[in-house]
C-alpha cells in the first residue's frame, strides 16, 4: 500500500482526523481487492492517495451537515466512501449497477464499519422515486450532457449536483445546455477545491435547482 508523502499527509489529516486509520484501510482495499476486482488499474497504486483518494475527500467540507448524498456511479466508493470517511454526519447512498462492484463496496462498508452508507444496485433512472437527496454527485461517469439526465431526478427542490470533473470541464457545460435547461437547474460553476491543501486541487462543477 502506497505510503502518504509527505506534501499528502497534512491533507489527509486535516480532511479525515481520527478517522485516517480507516483511511489508510480503504487505500489497502483498494490497492489490493480493487485492483484484482478490476476497479482501478495497477498503475494507480502509486497516486491513488492524491490522484483519487484526497481527490475525492476534499469534497466533503462542501457537504451539508445531516444531509444525504447520492453517489452515482460509484465503482470503487470514489467518491463516496472517501466523503463517508470525511463526513460521519452525512447520510450516503452509493448507486451502482455493477454486481461484482456492489459486492466489493458492501465488503469495505462491512470492514470499515460505516454505518451512514447505504448501496443500492442499480442504475440512477430506476431509482427515481426511492432516492431524494439533498447533493447528487459523480466522479468519472460520463459529461455533464448525459450525466446531468441521470442524476438531477435524484435531487431534492433544493438540493445540488456537483460532479467532480477535469479539465473540460467549461466545454462540458457549454455542451450541456439543454439538459440544464431541461432540469431547471441554474447555471454551473466551476470550482477549484483543496486549493490550499492539495498538490492538484480538485475540479467541481456545481449547480442548484432553479428557485
Amino acid at each position: 500500500m502506497p505510503a502518504l508523502t509527505a506534501a499528502e499527509r497534512p491533507a489527509a489529516e486535516t480532511l479525515f482526523g481520527e478517522r485516517l486509520g480507516l483511511a489508510e484501510r480503504y487505500v489497502e482495499h483498494l490497492c489490493t481487492t480493487g485492483i484484482t476486482h478490476g476497479l482501478l488499474g495497477p498503475r494507480e497504486i502509486p497516486r491513488m492517495w492524491g490522484r483519487h483518494v484526497l481527490n475525492c475527500a476534499v469534497l466533503g467540507p462542501e457537504l451539508p451537515a445531516g444531509g444525504t448524498v447520492a453517489d452515482v456511479g460509484s465503482g470503487a466508493g470514489l467518491p463516496g466512501i472517501a466523503l463517508a470517511l470525511v463526513r460521519p454526519d452525512a447520510d450516503f447512498i452509493l448507486i451502482e449497477p455493477m454486481e461484482r462492484r456492489v459486492d466489493w463496496l458492501a465488503e469495505v462498508v462491512q470492514d470499515l464499519g460505516l454505518q451512514n452508507v447505504q448501496l443500492i444496485r442499480a442504475r440512477a433512472e430506476e431509482v427515481t422515486d426511492e432516492v431524494m437527496a439533498d447533493v447528487v454527485t459523480a466522479r468519472a461517469v460520463s459529461a455533464l450532457k448525459k450525466l446531468i439526465p441521470l442524476t438531477a431526478p435524484l435531487l431534492s427542490e433544493d438540493g445540488e449536483l456537483i460532479f467532480l470533473k477535469g479539465r473540460s470541464a467549461q466545454e462540458e457545460i457549454e455542451a450541456a445546455a439543454k439538459a440544464i435547461k431541461r432540469y431547471r437547474l441554474q447555471q454551473p460553476q466551476v470550482q477549484l477545491l483543496g486549493e490550499n491543501l492539495l498538490e492538484q486541487p480538485t475540479t467541481v462543477v456545481r449547480s442548484s435547482r432553479r428557485g
